[in-house]
């Protein structure tokens, strides 16, 4: 009788860890980067219009259930992928977010040295556009202020204004936007999310990513720098508001070169809201996360 209580309390402890291993990967709620979730992917990289908006969900149920075989839905033809390409990249692109958070901008280099800015986020939103800031505060030395503010109006391209300790602006757009943010791993091109304007969209197929339902969106860009994005690759959840669960960005010889996801996410008020995302750079081996601060207020 002893026997069987240890092994009764064991098999508790055991699914406690579990359940709690499966909150930090696919949580329930509808939060990204301590903002909802609808908020966020519209505006980040990958998140990520601009910075702050879209992720994964939903605590899996199956722990004591048979994994069933996968059912594999048939390949699309390439009329219909384009079409469900532009659909789900509009309604991404359709919502108009207006949040205001704080965190910190964690930057590891390749031999393992990190640093910590702090760092500030606001989006607001019109009928007919969306403004995303990002400001972080850089000790040094020497010391720096940087600010980027990224503009979309509908049926226009991003707009990228970049200034440092107040000097003024400088304008960028298209493969001008492809440099590091504040000498972190995000450019600011994917603090836009620049790669859903590419005119070349596509779905290449539909599967499952980490416990989600996914369509894989392939994004082309028609004119790639030498030293830049010349095709993106997500894993977008199919149910609105459509996170996106990964996303691998590759250069114009067809490496990868990045590789984007969400990590830790809290429950706050009975929802869940993502702690930190991570990016990382596989050929300078460095990575940055993004830890946001997470309160009721950024609900």
């Amino acid at each position: 009788m002893t026997s069987l209580r240890k092994e009764a309390t064991a098999r508790q402890a055991n699914d406690e860890r579990m359940r709690k291993s499966q909150n930090r990967i696919s949580p329930p709620g509808r939060s990204f980067f301590g903002f909802r979730y609808s908020d966020f992917f519209r505006h980040s990289v990958f998140g990520i219009r601009h910075f702050v908006t879209l992720v994964l969900y939903v605590v899996t149920t199956h722990c004591s259930a048979q994994r069933q075989p996968e059912q594999r839905p048939p390949p699309l033809n390439p009329a219909q992928a384009e079409r469900e390409a532009r659909a789900l990249v509009a309604e991404m692109l359709s919502q108009k977010p207006a949040q205001t958070n704080t965190g910190l901008l964690k930057i590891r280099d390749g031999n393992g040295v990190q640093r910590e800015l702090p760092m500030r986020f606001e989006i607001w939103s019109t009928t007919t556009s969306s403004t995303s800031v990002y400001e972080v505060k850089d000790p040094g030395p020497p010391r720096r202020e940087i600010k980027l503010t990224v503009v979309h109006s509908d049926g226009r391209p991003n707009q990228y204004l970049l200034s440092e300790n107040g000097a003024l602006a400088k304008t960028l757009t298209g493969n001008e936007s492809m440099i590091p943010f504040a000498g972190s791993d995000f450019w600011v091109a994917d603090l836009g999310l620049e790669f859903l304007h590419w005119p070349q969209q596509k779905l290449s197929k539909k599967e499952m990513r980490r416990s989600r339902f996914c369509d894989v969106l392939e994004s082309v860009n028609p004119i790639p720098a030498a030293d830049g994005y010349s095709r993106v690759v997500s894993w977008i959840e199919q149910e609105p508001p459509h996170g996106i669960v990964h996303a691998d960005a590759y250069d114009a010889k067809g490496e990868r070169v990045k590789q984007f996801d969400p990590k830790e996410f809290e429950k706050v008020q009975g929802e869940y809201q993502l702690q930190e995302m991570e990016i990382r750079s596989r050929k300078s081996g460095s990575r940055t996360s993004i830890e946001f601060a997470l309160t009721a207020a950024n609900r």
